[in-house]
């Protein structure tokens, strides 16, 4: 009997592949899941890999572990296969697994195995290999259990009696017509309650909730959480019911673009593999977004030095932080929330500026109160001028607001423009307002303390 993975079975399988102990690799794999099995190898070194993979002996576990590799693992470990064994491994796999698997093997093999796949494998692969991977095409499988609009529940019942070795999952029967356009669908449940002569017309629900093969997958992922569905059909402009899209697949998704975003969010390549590669690898890919942030610190240095003549910065300096951290750490806030609610569908782009102006009376009220706090503490402080804290309290007031303004505007200006908006958030937001806060704190300053504006 499998067990779920435990926190040291990878450690135990490195230890026993480091000395050979291949009976007992044998007995842990016995007992270890096949989605734990494809885990451990992610961080095992390429070699325990290799040595991990043969010694699962039967093949269709072999060809379970390999669907359940990340894309690179897939590459690496095919790189190396004779191309009948990537074909036989191919043919154990349902076409949605078996087509993730040709989209990430080594160019030429992937052009060679194609070639090889009987005619059925071929045309699934094929069909799936058309639709971008991100998209609801690329994440459909093609096996749907369907029956004609003509049939009876008793009928269906026997139909997915003779034929339940097809598929992988059966949450619903899909209803299509002579053409094999989808016209409804019926639960699992509601066929098994109903007589057996019961038509299917007479029970299915025919106000459905479809996708087109080319919907992205996150929007795929919204449907399937705001109605609670087991599956979406994917159907063509016609629609011809090519597909269905199930919730494992979208489990994944939701995971992978969680990642993303977070990864967007905190300045870092998206594609980013903490468990491999070289520290300078590594590092190059999270250089990018720091260039923004010392480029806005050099823009920020210039900004202080404009007035250098003009008010004693050498008073001023100390608050320079507090502005700029106030109005950053609101302008990150307010982003969060606006990327969460474009991601979730709370933020409709129809909508959007009703909820910019929102976020700028949360800044308003925010800006006022710690305005006050920070004014009222420069006036008993001992400040050199009791004015300072007014001008530190106004500045910090409007830097929150402008942090909220840009902090949630942004995001859903990216998105009118068809880019993702997580990557509004971390550096962008930080290095702009930090500007801007700098920017206001100063000239409010030289008119506060009677040096005349900038």
């Amino acid at each position: 009997m499998t067990q779920p993975l435990h926190q040291r079975t990878d450690a135990i399988l490195r230890r026993l592949l480091r000395k050979r102990a291949a009976s007992g690799v044998r007995k842990v794999l016995a007992k270890t899941r096949t989605e734990d099995i494809a885990a451990a190898m992610a961080v095992m070194t390429r070699a325990e890999r290799r040595r991990l993979f043969e010694l699962i002996e039967d093949r269709e576990r072999q060809a379970a572990v390999l669907s359940a590799m990340d894309t690179d693992l897939v590459r690496e470990a095919t790189a190396e296969m004779p191309q009948e064994r990537v074909l036989d491994l191919l043919g154990r796999m349902d076409p949605d697994d078996a087509t993730d698997v040709v989209e990430a093997l080594p160019a030429e093999l992937r052009i060679r195995v194609l070639a090889e796949l009987s005619g059925e494998e071929h045309e699934d692969v094929a069909q799936l290999l058309a639709w971008p991977s991100d998209s609801a095409g690329g994440l459909m499988s093609p096996l749907v259990f369907k029956m004609p609009e003509t049939a009876t529940c008793g009928e269906a019942i026997a139909a997915l009696q003779r034929s339940h070795e097809e598929f992988e999952t059966v949450f619903y029967i899909y209803v299509v017509d002579a053409r094999e356009r989808l016209v409804g669908v019926l639960s699992l449940r509601s066929l098994l309650i109903h007589p057996p002569r019961t038509p299917l017309v007479s029970i299915m629900e025919s106000d459905l909730i479809t996708v087109s093969p080319r919907e992205d997958q996150e929007e795929v992922a919204w449907y399937v959480s705001r109605y609670d569905l087991l599956g979406v059909p994917v159907v063509d402009e016609e629609r011809l019911l090519l597909g269905i899209v199930t919730v494992d697949d979208v489990v994944d998704v939701i995971r992978e673009e969680a990642v993303e975003d977070m990864l967007l969010m905190a300045g870092v390549q998206e594609d980013v593999d903490i468990s491999r590669g070289s520290a300078f690898g590594l590092a190059r890919m999270r250089a990018g977004w720091l260039i923004a942030t010392a480029i806005g610190g050099i823009f920020a240095d210039r900004v202080i030095h404009l007035y250098d003549e003009a008010v004693p910065i050498e008073i001023l300096a100390g608050l320079i932080p507090v502005v700029m951290g106030m109005g950053g750490n609101v302008g990150i806030q307010s982003t969060t929330i606006a990327v969460r609610g474009l991601a979730t569908g709370v933020v409709q782009l129809s909508g959007a500026w009703s909820f910019v102006f929102r976020e700028m009376r949360v800044g308003l009220l925010l800006g006022l109160l710690y305005g006050v706090i920070l004014g009222g503490y420069g006036l008993v402080s001992g400040w050199p001028d009791p004015l300072l804290g007014l001008s530190v309290g106004t500045s910090v007031c409007l830097a929150i607001v402008l942090g909220s303004l840009l902090g949630s505007g942004l995001p859903i200006l990216l998105q009118r423009l068809g880019t993702d908006p997580a990557v509004a958030t971390g550096p962008v937001v930080t290095t702009v307002i930090d500007i801007i806060g700098i920017f206001v704190y100063l000239n409010i300053a030289r008119l506060v303390l009677g040096f005349g504006a900038f």
